[in-house]
């Protein structure tokens, strides 16, 4: 009787411990966001470029001109950080948009948006298709000359 009654108080005293996920970003990239209205889902890539080496990365620079409208030219000598975060905004035709964010010096120096559609396959592996890089916008803007649809769910705080 005795053993029964510590067995139930030691089941009694037992609670159920749950991991709470708690994200931190940088809370500069987070307001700088902000600004544009866009919210941040999940943290997706950092790539560090040491001085001196982003001429390396000549096809990369030049997809971040061109279609980031990103100037890199000024920053070839200097360390430069590129990060990238996949946001809670969808559009009705990309439902993976992910910011990359590029800072040198600690100050943010520009950014661009590429806009994707994942798809979950049968066995269970996740594709992503990549869509188009488009210059940082609003995300209330209705710039419809990239194609890349109509903003849904994009009020998820």
């Amino acid at each position: 009787m005795i053993l029964m009654l510590l067995v139930l108080m030691a089941l009694a005293g037992c609670k159920e411990h749950t991991k709470e996920s708690v994200e931190i970003y940088n809370p500069q990239h987070t307001e700088y966001l902000q600004q544009y209205g866009w919210h941040i889902g999940q943290y997706y890539s950092e790539t560090r470029f040491q001085a001196n080496t982003l001429q390396d990365y000549q096809e990369h620079v030049d997809k971040i001109r061109t279609e980031g409208h990103v100037d890199l030219s000024p920053y070839l000598d200097r360390d430069v950080i590129e990060t990238g975060y996949v946001l809670k905004e969808k559009t009705d035709h990309y439902n993976h948009i992910v910011v990359y964010i590029l800072e040198s010096g600690g100050a943010i120096i520009g950014s661009y948006l590429d806009f994707n559609h994942e798809v979950v396959q049968p066995n269970g592996e996740i594709q992503v298709n990549a869509g188009q890089t488009t210059p940082m916008f609003p995300s209330n803007q209705k710039d419809e000359q990239y194609g890349i649809g109509r903003f849904v769910n994009a009020n998820n705080d």
